[in-house]
C-alpha cells in the first residue's frame, strides 16, 4: 500500500509545531523564573497561566501526532507499537518517501534536543518555586514565633483583660 504524500505531510507539520510550542514552553517556564527573581507576583500568575494553556496545547497537538503515526504504521503493515526507528526505516526502504523519512529523522532528533532542554528548564522552574515556598513556610514559622505585644481588649462590663496570647498569622484551618 503506498502511502499519501499530504498524511506524511501532516506528520511532518505537527512534529514541526510541537518543536514550536516547546520552544514557547520553555520560554514561558524562562519568564517564570525572571518573575520569581523579581518578585512580580502578577507576572508570574500571567507566565503560569501561558504555561497551562501551552501545555494543553501540546497535549492536544501530541494526541494528533500519535494519531497520524498509528495511522502511518497501519499503512506500512506495522505493529501499531513499531518505534519510530522501526517507521523511519520503513519509509526510508521506499523510494517514494525516503526524502520524508530523512526531514522526519532530522525533525525526530530536534525534537529530543527540544525535549531536553524544555525538561531541564522546567526542573530548574520547579527548584525555584519549591525554594520560595520553603522561604514563605520559614519566613511564616518566623512571624508565628515573635513575641505579640501585650494587648488588651474590653469585655462585656467594661472591663479591660489580657488579650488572647499568640495569634496565629496564617489560619490553618481554613
Amino acid at each position: 500500500m503506498s502511502v499519501p504524500s499530504n498524511i506524511l505531510q501532516q506528520f511532518i507539520e505537527a512534529i514541526e509545531e510541537e518543536l514550536n510550542l516547546l520552544g514557547q514552553l520553555e520560554q514561558s517556564f524562562e519568564a517564570q523564573l525572571e518573575a520569581l527573581r523579581r518578585h512580580d507576583h502578577e507576572a508570574l500568575e500571567q507566565a503560569a497561566m501561558q504555561t497551562s494553556e501551552l501545555v494543553t496545547r501540546l497535549e492536544r497537538l501530541q494526541q494528533k501526532r500519535a494519531g497520524k503515526g498509528r495511522l502511518l504504521r497501519r499503512m506500512l503493515k506495522l505493529e501499531l507499537t513499531a518505534s519510530t526507528e522501526q517507521l523511519l526505516a520503513a519509509l526510508e526502504a521506499r523510494s517514494e518517501t525516503q526524502a520524508a523519512a530523512h526531514t522526519l529523522r532530522g525533525l525526530q532528533q530536534r525534537l529530543q534536543q527540544q525535549l531536553q532542554q524544555t525538561r531541564q528548564r522546567c526542573e530548574s522552574l520547579e527548584f525555584s518555586l519549591k525554594y520560595a515556598i520553603q522561604i514563605g513556610q520559614e519566613l511564616l514559622e518566623l512571624l508565628q514565633a515573635l513575641d505579640q505585644p501585650a494587648s488588651r481588649v474590653y469585655t462585656p462590663t467594661g472591663q479591660t483583660r489580657q488579650a488572647s496570647p499568640q495569634r496565629s498569622v496564617v489560619n490553618r484551618l481554613g
